[in-house]
């Protein structure tokens, strides 16, 4: 009986044994699977994460490259504005001095720029008229004589109509047909940079339409008005008599 226990210990002590070793087996090749997936996810977290940063350098060259292109274009875009602006300059100053060469040419040579009773100006040709019409009748006489109503384009231009006359013009502008709307005699508006209506220290400046003696308004614009100060423009009635200002261009021979 005692050798029966005694074989009876042994069997269950090896039993154990052999539970024992194939736990401690079966978690060295736990560990060891756990140990190699966690290399492997390392390894693509690793790849992903150089894409990543590949992607962010690829982007940051792109937008460097972009910001580039973009500060050429703008700067070029600034310098050929300058040098349209520069050779617009030089063309005006060519303007002028040819004006000018045309005024000597016109005074010392003889030679004729403009017809008989015109006055040259500045590549124009000015008819100061001695006699009275109305703002229409005028009109249509400056075309009878080759030219039309004068159209003021600039302070100089103004200036030199306003030295060569005494009393109260005719000039090419008018709002008869939308009150308010002042055109020129060519349909074009009135550049309101290049305007001299007649301001008055108590407000009431020119144009006013004044209409108390005449209920249609005032829609004809006319150099200085009936009391003088032609330097400035009036609005008046059309159908009012005054002399007038033609212009047309001048010969280049």
């Amino acid at each position: 009986m005692d050798l029966v226990y005694v074989n009876s210990d042994f069997v269950c002590s090896a039993t154990a044994s052999s539970d024992k070793s194939s736990h401690d087996k079966g978690q060295k090749t736990f560990n060891k699977d756990h140990h190699r997936w966690t290399k492997v996810l390392l390894i693509a977290l690793t790849v992903c994460l150089l894409f990543a940063l590949g992607a962010v350098c690829t982007l940051a060259v792109f937008m460097a490259r972009t910001e580039t292109h973009f500060n050429v274009s703008v700067s070029d875009q600034e310098h050929n504005a300058t040098d349209y602006k520069e050779q617009l300059d030089v063309l005006h100053i060519q303007h002028q001095e040819m004006l000018q060469k045309l005024n000597r040419l016109n005074e010392s040579s003889g030679c004729a720029l403009c017809a008989v009773h015109w006055t040259h100006s500045g590549g124009k040709c000015y008819y100061f008229s001695t006699v009275k019409m109305n703002w229409t009748q005028s009109r249509d006489h400056c075309v009878t004589k080759g030219g039309h109503l004068v159209i003021i384009t600039s302070k100089a231009e103004q200036d030199f109509l306003a030295s060569k006359i005494s009393v109260t013009h005719w000039i090419g502008l008018n709002d008869m047909h939308t009150e308010g709307r002042w055109v020129w005699v060519d349909n074009q508006p009135l550049n309101k940079s290049v305007e001299f209506w007649m301001k008055r220290v108590n407000g009431n400046n020119e144009p006013d339409n004044w209409t108390k003696n005449h209920p249609g308004g005032e829609d004809c614009a006319c150099l200085g008005h009936s009391l003088g100060a032609t330097e400035f423009w009036n609005d008046d009635l059309c159908t009012a008599t005054k002399r007038f200002v033609c212009e047309a261009a001048a010969a280049i021979n």
